[in-house]
C-alpha cells in the first residue's frame, strides 16, 4: 500500500514503496493497523480453536464537563442575542462522541423564518470546504497511492501552464506555498472557461518561497484531484467519505428552492438568497469547485470532526489511515501554520504566515459566511460552529473572538469527566 503521504525528503521527494517483500510488508502493516485478521502458520485447518482470554472491560470513555458545554453555547447564544447572525448550529464533542448538538434562533430574522436545526438546517460553509471536500479528497488519492504529495500536479492536469508550473506539487497547493496569488480576474463566458483562465494564471514567485493564503490554488487542485480520481470529485466524496460517514445531507448546489438552507444573501427582489454559494469565485465557476461551495449541517460536520478525531475512524468505519490523519494535521515544513488542508490556530501568538505555531491551540479552518470546524488532536475533542452571519447584517459579527471564545469554553477550560462508556448523548436547543 503506496501511502504517498511522508513529509518531504532533503530532495524535496517521499521514498515509493517497493514491491516484492515490501508489499507484503504493507499487507501485513495494513492487517495491524486495520485490525484485519490473518491466518497464522500455526493455525491449521480444522484444528480447535486455542482458548481466549475473557476481554477486558472497556475503559471508561472521556467526557466533557456539562458546565462547559453550557458556557461554550451561552456564548453563542450571548451573539445571537446581539443579532450578529440571525441564528446557529454547534456541534462539540470528543473523539466519536457528540457531546454537545445544539441549534439556536432562526435560519433567518422573521418570525416566520425556520427555527435552525443540527440535523437538517444546511449551511453554506465557505472555505471550510477546502478541507472537508479537497483537501480530505486529495489525501484519499494519495493515501490510494495514485498520487503523490511531493510530485509536480501537471502530470495529471497539463493544462496548468506557464513559468514555475512544472514544479508546483500537491503539497505546495495544499499548504497555500505553490505561489499562486491570493486572487486574480476571473473572466471568460462559461465556468469551464473560467477555469482554463484560473489554471493559465501566472506565477511570480518560484513554489515553496512563501506562504499566501490562495482560493486559486484550490480550484487547481480540485481540477487536478478530479483527473486523478477519473470521477467527479462529488461523486467520489459521496462515496469514499459521506455516505460511509453518515453526512447523508451534505454536498453541493441544494438550489434555490433548498427551505432547508440557511440565506447568506438578500436578492434585490426582497428574496433571501439561498442553496448557492456566497462565493464569488465558486458561484462564477458554477457552484462546485474546490475552494468553496460545500454545504453541510453541524450533525454532519460533527461526524466528520469525530472521523479525524478518531484517527481517521468512526463507528467502525475507517476513511483515513492514522497516518493520513496525523499528517494533516501537522504542521508542514517551510508552510508557516498551515498543515495540509488546514491551519495551526494560535490566538495568543503574533500573527504569522511564515512562522508556525509554537503552541497551538486547535488545528481548524473558518468560512467567511460564519463556519469553523476546530479540533484540538491531544485530547481528540472538536468544535463545529456553522452561523449565516453573512445575511442581512444587523450587528457585526465577533467571528473570531465567538470562535475561540466558544472554543475555550468547551474544550480548553474545561475539566474533563470520565464516565462509563454507555453513557447516553447531550442534546439541546433543536
Amino acid at each position: 500500500m503506496h501511502q504517498g503521504l511522508g513529509p518531504p525528503s532533503p530532495t524535496g521527494r517521499s521514498p515509493a514503496l517497493r514491491t516484492g517483500a515490501a508489499a507484503t510488508l504493507g499487507a501485513f502493516l495494513f492487517a495491524a493497523a486495520f485490525g484485519v485478521t490473518a491466518g497464522r502458520s500455526g493455525d491449521r485447518a480444522g484444528a480447535p480453536a486455542a482458548p481466549r482470554a475473557a476481554a477486558a472491560p472497556a475503559a471508561p470513555a472521556p467526557r466533557l464537563s456539562p458546565a462547559a458545554l453550557d458556557s461554550a453555547e451561552a456564548s453563542v447564544r450571548a451573539e445571537l442575542e446581539r443579532r450578529a447572525f440571525p441564528g446557529a448550529a454547534l456541534a462539540v464533542g470528543i473523539g466519536a462522541r457528540t457531546e454537545r448538538l445544539a441549534g439556536m434562533g432562526r435560519v433567518g430574522w422573521r418570525e416566520s423564518a425556520a427555527p435552525v436545526s443540527p440535523d437538517s438546517t444546511l449551511y453554506d460553509l465557505a472555505s471550510v470546504t477546502k478541507p472537508v471536500a479537497t483537501a480530505t479528497a486529495v489525501l484519499l488519492l494519495a493515501q490510494d497511492g495514485v498520487i503523490r504529495l511531493d510530485d509536480p500536479v501537471r502530470r495529471h492536469l497539463p493544462q496548468f501552464e506557464g513559468r514555475f508550473k512544472d514544479r508546483v506539487t500537491w503539497r505546495q497547493l495544499l499548504t497555500h506555498t505553490s505561489g499562486l496569488p491570493a486572487g486574480a480576474a476571473i473572466r471568460g463566458d462559461a465556468p469551464r472557461e473560467r477555469v482554463r483562465r484560473i489554471l493559465r494564471t501566472r506565477i511570480d514567485e518560484a513554489p515553496g518561497t512563501q506562504v499566501e493564503y490562495t482560493d486559486l490554488g484550490y480550484v487547481v487542485l480540485w481540477e487536478a484531484a478530479q483527473r486523478a480520481a477519473g470521477e467527479p470529485l462529488p461523486r467520489f466524496l459521496e462515496r469514499r467519505v459521506w455516505r460511509p460517514l453518515g453526512m447523508t445531507r451534505t454536498g453541493f448546489l441544494p438550489g434555490q428552492d433548498c427551505t432547508a438552507c440557511a440565506p447568506t444573501l438578500r436578492l434585490s427582489t426582497g428574496e433571501p438568497y439561498r442553496g448557492r454559494p456566497y462565493d464569488l469565485l465558486a458561484r462564477r465557476l458554477g457552484g462546485v469547485t474546490g475552494n468553496a461551495g460545500l454545504f453541510s449541517t453541524a450533525h454532519d460536520l460533527g461526524r466528520f470532526a469525530a472521523m479525524l478525531a478518531g484517527g481517521g475512524e468512526l463507528d467502525g468505519v475507517r476513511v483515513l489511515a492514522p497516518e493520513t490523519v496525523r499528517e494533516m494535521l501537522r504542521q508542514q515544513p517551510g508552510a508557516g501554520r498551515r498543515t495540509l488542508g488546514f491551519v495551526a490556530l494560535c490566538p495568543r501568538e503574533p500573527p504569522s504566515e511564515e512562522k508556525p505555531c509554537a503552541r497551538p491551540l486547535a488545528v481548524g479552518h473558518n468560512g467567511w459566511t460564519g463556519t469553523s470546524l476546530w479540533i484540538e488532536p491531544e485530547r481528540r475533542a472538536w468544535t463545529v460552529l456553522l452561523t449565516n452571519r453573512s445575511y442581512d447584517v444587523r450587528a457585526k459579527a465577533r467571528m473570531a473572538e465567538l470562535r475561540e471564545e466558544s472554543f475555550r469554553h468547551a474544550v480548553v477550560g474545561a475539566p474533563v469527566e470520565v464516565v462509563s462508556p454507555d453513557a447516553g448523548e447531550v442534546r439541546a436547543g433543536e
